[in-house]
């Protein structure tokens, strides 16, 4: 229809309809009043809403930080596979490969995984400085 406007959403902690604004924790709807002022919150690259901020909501969780970047896990995850295993890719070309070519390949990549998975997990436990 012509003239009609969007709808405006409401904020999800006082109910106004100007919520415009959206929490970089709970990803939630809300209107400029109840975002936290970057004075008091001291980070100026986030929005945090009263609610998170009142919960002491610092860290997004793992889960969440996978959903939000799915889809530049998938295309990395695509590259890495025709980097890593470019056997089958190949065959599809019309190339003939033999298969053992690429053991030493295998084996390297499996050893520098070890490594960083004991990062992955100890950085879980205490996250280096700087980096919080």
């Amino acid at each position: 229809m012509e003239g009609e406007q969007p709808r405006q959403q409401r904020c999800s902690i006082c109910g106004s309809r100007f919520a415009e604004k959206k929490c970089y924790f709970c990803e939630r709807q809300v209107c400029t009043s109840c975002i936290v002022p970057l004075d008091v919150s001291g980070d100026s690259s986030t929005a945090k809403c009263l609610t998170c901020h009142r919960a002491k909501v610092n860290k997004v969780g793992a889960v969440t930080l996978l959903r939000r970047n799915a889809w530049i896990i998938g295309i990395l995850f695509g590259f890495w596979i025709f980097t890593i295993f470019p056997i089958p890719f190949l065959q599809l070309a019309g190339l003939e490969v033999d298969p053992t070519a690429f053991q030493p390949v295998l084996i390297a990549s499996a050893l520098m995984v070890i490594p960083f998975v004991f990062m992955f997990i100890a950085w879980q436990r205490r996250a280096p400085r700087g980096s919080g």
